[in-house]
C-alpha cells in the first residue's frame, strides 16, 4: 500500500500525507513538497510535525519542510554542540519576515524532550528546554526555531563552560576587516598555546571558540575573553574595537565582542540555519578559508550538507581539544 499520493502541478510534485501515519526519515527526506501534518519516527522517538508546506524563507520559497530537511541531513555534525545544553528558544513560527519571540519557559511538551529548572535574571523559576537528541532538535524546529542557540555549558557544569566564544562584528565596517581581525586573533591565540576554531557567523561576522575542559567558572572564562579581544584590538586599532557603543566606532572597526561568554547567554550554534535572507548557515571553517576570502553567502541549508559529504568538517577535532586556561 502506498504512504502517499503525488500531485502533478507542472513540473513541481506535491506530496500529501495520510492523517496519523508515521514515517521513517528516510520516507521523509524523500518527500517533494509536502503539504500538512505527520509523525517522523526517529530513533526511538516520534515527532509530529505539522503545516510542512509553511514558508519560511520567502524570497527563496523554503519552507518548514526544508528546513526540517536540513536539520536532519546534518544532524550527526550539529548535535555534538548542543545535546544537554539548556536551549535558547527564539521562535519565528510564520517566517523570517514576521515577528520572533522568545520562549523561555517550556510549558509543555512530548515526553521525551527534557527540561532543567533554571532561575532567570528577574528571579523566577523557569523550565528551560534542554537539547537531547535529533528529534529534541526536530521538535523545537517544528515550533518555528529556525535557530539553534545553546548555553556554552551543559547541564552537567552549568556553571562551567567548555568554549569561549568571540563574535566579530562589522556592523558598517568592511568584511576584509573582519577576515584580518580573525587572523590577528588566530594570532594571539597560538601565542598563548590556544586552539581557535573559526565558523561564519550566518549573519554578518565571523565567530571563534576555544575548545575548554570544564573547569573555569563563566566568569573566569569572561575575564579571559576580555582580555583576548583586548589584546587583538590593541594590535590592529584602525579596524577592530572593544568599544561598545556603536556611535564611538569608526566605520573600519570590527567590535570583538567577548561579552556573550556569561552563564545564560549564547551565539548561534555551529551549524544552525539563520533567520536571515538566502537560509545561511553558521558554517565551521578552516583558517586557510578564512585567509582566502570566504563569504557568509557560501554556505546555505541547501548546500551545506552536500558541501560537508565533499569537504568534511573542519571542527571534527573540536571536542577532541579540549584546553585548560591558565591565568597568572
Amino acid at each position: 500500500m502506498k504512504r502517499q499520493t503525488a500531485i502533478e502541478k507542472g513540473q513541481v510534485k506535491v506530496t500529501r500525507q495520510k492523517s496519523g501515519e508515521v514515517l521513517s526519515v528516510e520516507e521523509f527526506l524523500a518527500l517533494k513538497r509536502p503539504k500538512g501534518d505527520l509523525n517522523l519516527k526517529i530513533g526511538k522517538e516520534q515527532v509530529s510535525l505539522t503545516s510542512l508546506d509553511r514558508v519560511y524563507w520567502p524570497d527563496e520559497k523554503l519552507t518548514k519542510f526544508d528546513l526540517l530537511c536540513y536539520y536532519l541531513r546534518v544532524a550527526d555534525y550539529i548535535m555534538p554542540y548542543l545535546k544537554d545544553r539548556p536551549a535558547i528558544l527564539q521562535r519565528w513560527p510564520r517566517g523570517i519576515n514576521a515577528p520572533m519571540f522568545f520562549q523561555q519557559d517550556l510549558e509543555s511538551a512530548p515526553a521525551f524532550i527534557k527540561t532543567v529548572r533554571l532561575t532567570n535574571q528577574e528571579g523566577r523559576q523557569l523550565d528551560y528546554a534542554v537539547f537531547t537528541t535529533t528529534a529534541s532538535l526536530l521538535h523545537f524546529a517544528n515550533l518555528g526555531n529556525i535557530e539553534q542557540h545553546p548555553w556554552h555549558s551543559t547541564v552537567k557544569h552549568l556553571s562551567k563552560p567548555d568554549w569561549i566564544a568571540i563574535d566579530l562584528d562589522p556592523k558598517k565596517a568592511p568584511w576584509q576587516n573582519v577576515l584580518e581581525t580573525a587572523l590577528v586573533l588566530k594570532e594571539v591565540a597560538d601565542e598563548i598555546g590556544l586552539q581557535a576554531f573559526p565558523k561564519t557567523s550566518g549573519s554578518s561576522g565571523i565567530h571563534i571558540y576555544v575548545p575548554l575542559k570544564s573547569t573555569n567558572e563563566y566568569e573566569q572564562v569572561a575575564e579571559f575573553a576580555r582580555l583576548l579581544a583586548g589584546e587583538v584590538a590593541r594590535r590592529v586599532p584602525k579596524i577592530a574595537t572593544v568599544e561598545r557603543t556603536i556611535a564611538k566606532r569608526k566605520p573600519t572597526q570590527v567590535y570583538v565582542d567577548w561579552m556573550q561568554n556569561a552563564r545564560g547567554k549564547s551565539l548561534a550554534a555551529t551549524f544552525t540555519a539563520r533567520a536571515k535572507p538566502k537560509a545561511p548557515v553558521s558554517m565551521p571553517l578552516t583558517w586557510e578559508q578564512v585567509e582566502k576570502g570566504v563569504k557568509i553567502s557560501d554556505f546555505t541549508i541547501v548546500n551545506s550538507p552536500d558541501h560537508l559529504k565533499r569537504k568534511g568538517d573542519p571542527w571534527a577535532k573540536f571536542f577532541q581539544t579540549r584546553q585548560v586556561l591558565r591565568f597568572g
